[in-house]
């Protein structure tokens, strides 16, 4: 027991003395680093980029401007399209089995930066704790739809293609942040940070949807049709970008 004592002890000292001493762990005036998210239990530990106002993944940096300063840097691009295809045996009208087929696709693209300014406080060797600010500002893509929908029976092939396109939209957003890094070494840290932030989001505005039918026998069809849809939000409270982050500093 004496002996498992001395040991503890022995370690307590080594990390008070190694905290006194002038080196540092942390980043220093020309550093650069890089963060990740980590969520999940034990069971199903996940680790991702951070992510911006509306979900999106994002690139998220750290460029130290003093020793204790650090600008910050957030940067989302996502191009998204979805593609959606079935194909069934239907009775139609005429009492005929007929092929179904529809083929949809969904395509949009996303772009958002984040700016800030952290403030590093204290002179312990490991743990680095920070407070800041920073600015979002977003632009949610313009959505096109397109959907193309054949029906074939023994008399031929009816088809339409119905293609929607929807405004997106922006945001913007202004936040305070605190949180600590604590270095496992000298390039590793592993923190927790809280955001709150007053968020403004505009989304949607002019649609159309141009519809285009070709009956298996007869004239096409085409009619086309246009408006608005437009909504607005203001948020105030935490937001999605704090959390768990694991840090690589070099």
């Amino acid at each position: 027991m004496k002996k498992v004592t001395f040991v503890f002890a022995l370690i307590l000292v080594s990390v008070i003395n190694a905290n006194a001493q002038n080196d540092t762990l942390k980043p220093v005036k020309g550093d650069w680093g890089f963060s990740l998210n980590i969520s999940g239990l034990i069971n199903d530990i996940k680790v991702d980029n951070n992510k911006d106002g509306i979900g999106n993944y994002m690139i998220f940096a750290r460029h130290y401007l003093k020793n204790d300063q650090a600008l910050r840097i957030g940067l989302a691009l996502n191009y998204q399209k979805q593609n959606f295809f079935t194909s069934d045996s239907v009775s139609i009208s005429s009492g005929n089995r007929a092929l179904q087929e529809v083929d949809s696709t969904i395509s949009r693209i996303d772009f958002s930066i984040s700016l800030g300014l952290e403030k590093h406080l204290g002179e312990n060797k490991r743990l680095d704790p920070y407070v800041g600010g920073e600015i979002l500002i977003g632009r949610i893509g313009n959505t096109t739809t397109n959907s193309n929908l054949t029906i074939t029976d023994i008399t031929g092939t009816y088809k339409e293609q119905l293609i929607i396109q929807q405004d997106g939209g922006f945001y913007v957003g202004l936040g305070g942040i605190a949180g600590f890094n604590f270095f496992l070494t000298k390039n590793l840290s592993l923190g927790v940070e809280f955001a709150y932030a007053l968020t403004y989001k505009k989304a949607g505005g002019d649609y159309s949807i141009s519809d285009n039918i070709t009956p298996v026998s007869g004239a096409d069809i085409n009619t086309f049709e246009n408006g608005k849809d437009q909504s607005s939000e203001t948020t105030l409270g935490a937001t999605s970008t704090g959390g768990i982050m694991l840090s690589f500093f070099f």
